[in-house]
């Protein structure tokens, strides 16, 4: 996507709407910021997609915090629960964020800012004009050179880094990922279809596809999630990718989840009708009485699964206690491990770039 300014006509940029921040003792407003270069970050953090670009928006925080940047997070919930401040903080000191974010829980932001897609990159120069947009994954060598650019409207003389070098393969440009499983949600039940909000006994088919996943036990289904209001239940997922995600909660209701009135859930990991392999580990699974286990004690992002490859497999996710709330699953290749992406961003790149 070429920079904004290519455009015949000049473009201001939106004055931000009311909302809540967290990261910033005051919220932010556009007025107050002539004479920055500011970089929108709109994301949600119970995405995928959106936590792979984290990396570079790190990056550049670190290299150009002090030369003029301003970068702010748009969070842009797709959850109910994710509309929660303390939900928003809790992720923000999870995934080390230490910029503003603000809260755009009913849009204003996404409208004001013409923005429908995420990860999504705007750029504002130190006049308060549109300069630069961009949608999706990839293009980050593309975006911090249009983000040198605005600074040295600010520094002339000044000399930048090269820009970042790809964290993971798939990052460089023209790189080809195999094709993974589609991200499911609530709609994608494999089982018979259920009113929302009765309490159903539900029995898994012996007969599974990709692209759907199957449950067993006493489930109650709302408009966003599926509840295990049973003690126990099992979710068969055949999916072909090496990465597996879920947003999970230990309770639909955040008021509970809030309070630390609902005790946290586990949930047994089994891949391919054997346990999965301690290789196979993602970052939020743990051994426990030779088994792959997840903690779910907060609604967010569950890194589960991370396999060498990318093929057909079987993952059954057997639960433990009523109250888990399943979202969706989302999927990706080896090279979506967070924990590989922070080890390269490390080796690469372990302090900020000075700057000439």
């Amino acid at each position: 996507m070429e920079p904004m300014n290519s455009e015949p006509r000049v473009v201001p940029a939106p004055e931000f709407p009311p909302a809540e921040w967290v990261n910033t003792p005051a919220p932010l407003t556009l007025t107050g910021l002539r004479g920055q270069v500011v970089l929108a970050d709109f994301w949600d953090c119970t995405s995928i997609d959106c936590l792979r670009s984290l990396p570079y928006k790190r990056t550049w925080h670190e290299r150009y915090a002090d030369q003029g940047l301003t970068l702010i997070g748009i969070h842009t919930p797709r959850y109910g629960f994710a509309r929660d401040r303390s939900v928003l903080a809790s992720a923000a000191g999870r995934l080390g964020i230490r910029w503003p974010i603000v809260l755009d829980n009913d849009g204003a932001f996404s409208s004001a800012f013409a923005t429908r897609h995420l990860p999504a990159v705007v750029l504002i120069d130190p006049t308060g004009r549109l300069r630069y947009r961009f949608a999706g994954e990839c293009g980050y060598a593309q975006t911090e050179r249009a983000l040198q650019a605005l600074l040295a409207e600010i520094h002339p003389t000044r000399s930048f880094p090269d820009p970042l070098q790809p964290v993971c393969p798939e990052d460089a440009p023209g790189a080809v990922c195999p094709p993974t499983t589609a991200e499911l949600h609530a709609d994608s039940l494999g089982n018979a279809e259920f009113l929302l909000h009765l309490s159903t006994l539900l029995q898994a088919p012996a007969a599974r596809v990709d692209g759907r996943f199957y449950l067993d036990g006493q489930w109650r289904a709302s408009a966003e999630g599926l509840t295990l209001t049973g003690e126990n239940g099992t979710v068969h997922l055949p999916y072909h990718a090496a990465s597996v995600y879920a947003v999970f909660s230990p309770t639909p209701d955040p008021v509970a989840w809030s309070d630390d009135l609902h005790p946290a859930v586990e949930v047994q990991l089994t891949q391919d009708d054997l346990p999965l392999p301690l290789a196979c580990f993602a970052e939020d699974v743990f051994l426990a009485e030779g088994h792959a286990h997840v903690r779910v004690d907060r609604p967010r992002l569950y890194a589960l699964v991370h396999n060498r490859d990318v093929r057909p497999r079987q993952l059954r996710l057997d639960v433990r206690g009523s109250g888990l709330t399943l979202y969706a699953f989302s999927f990706g290749t080896r090279a979506d491990s967070m924990a590989a992406i922070e080890s390269r961003l490390s080796q690469s790149h372990p302090h900020p770039v000075p700057m000439e």
